[in-house]
């Protein structure tokens, strides 16, 4: 009998404690809603790459490389973040400001501490390797369009509007990694805003693939909000333009497209997601996180003993503490 892969067993530990949680606190992490839908680069583009865009549906994103202080007073060019780690990263950042209702957000030590618990290594090759998404992250400008009817919203700037960085001791060497950062006041006003919950045991199952968790933070926003009685039926070219190439020859995409739903599938057992011809069918299923409850309007909850102001964002509603559900 063929022994079973690391991930296929990261996978079905994921799962059996997924399913097996009924009661207690629900370990989560947060997203912003719009970046549910458009992802990082999977690769490296090459420091020479200066930008970069995706597009779903009404949703839009641009990146836009930054450039890292040295010693000396002068910049130097620093590439786009990119891979699983800056998704991780972004992630780990977006839940502390949430968490903590903060946009200060501690780096180092918070960071690697996320990724011991994830079982990243943070010695070593893999230490230089979080700390140059690091880099990367904190200094990208990031603009994000979301279409509404008639108009469209746009966010553009910065992510981060301030941060610290400790130089080396060499001048010519790149700073080290940020020891804090602080999210540009009007990201993280939308971000308290559009947060969507996920489960901390499934980003870390599916750690070693950016598109297994691009697919698992789509489902985890896009379900819920589907129509019971309009399932939404999706093309494989439309698929390929979210998460794949243009350029993609289309049955290769197919191919890394199924391995990686078949792994999400794995740790979002209520996603009600079905392999149909020429596409995916989609249908309404439960959030990754059960809310508590949900509400139309702003008001005030006391939940679990704290109290919670609630607003309605733009199809999300979201409660304002950490012992509170965002949705």
């Amino acid at each position: 009998m063929k022994k079973p892969t690391a991930i296929a067993t990261r996978l079905l530990d994921a799962r059996i404690e997924l399913l097996g949680k009924v009661w207690g606190e629900e370990p989560k992490l947060y997203n912003h809603a719009v970046l549910c839908s458009v992802g990082l680069p999977y690769r490296n583009p090459g420091d020479e790459t200066r930008s970069f865009q995706r597009s779903s549906g009404t949703t839009s994103l641009r990146l836009e490389a930054g450039a890292m202080p040295m010693a000396d007073g002068s910049f130097v060019d620093v590439g786009l973040p990119y891979g699983p780690r800056s998704r991780l990263l972004l992630l780990h950042l977006c839940s502390e400001a949430i968490i903590h209702q903060s946009p200060i957000v501690e780096v180092k030590d918070s960071f690697t501490a996320f990724a011991s618990s994830l079982g990243l290594a943070t010695t070593g090759r893999n230490l230089n390797t979080l700390r140059d998404q690091v880099r990367r992250m904190s200094v990208v400008t990031m603009r994000l369009a979301k279409q509404k009817g008639q108009y469209i919203d746009v966010f553009q700037g910065p992510v981060f509007s301030r941060m610290r960085a400790q130089f080396p001791t060499e001048s010519s060497q790149l700073s080290l990694w940020p020891s804090f950062v602080e999210f540009n006041q009007e990201f993280f006003a939308s971000l308290q805003k559009n947060a969507v919950p996920l489960r901390l045991e499934a980003v870390g199952a599916l750690k070693h693939s950016s598109r297994c968790l691009d697919v698992y933070v789509w489902l985890s926003h896009r379900l819920w909000r589907i129509n019971d009685a309009k399932p939404v039926r999706l093309k494989w070219t439309t698929l390929r333009f979210q998460f794949g190439r243009k350029d993609q020859e289309i049955k290769s995409f197919k191919r890394a497209f199924k391995t990686a739903l078949v792994q999400v599938l794995m740790v979002y057992p209520e996603a009600k997601v079905e392999i149909i011809k020429g596409g995916l069918s989609l249908k309404r299923s439960p959030p990754p996180v059960v809310p508590l409850l949900v509400v139309t309007n702003q008001q005030s909850k006391t939940i679990l003993g704290k109290q919670c102001l609630v607003t309605k964002g733009v199809g999300v509603v979201v409660y304002r503490s950490s012992d509170c559900l965002y949705l």
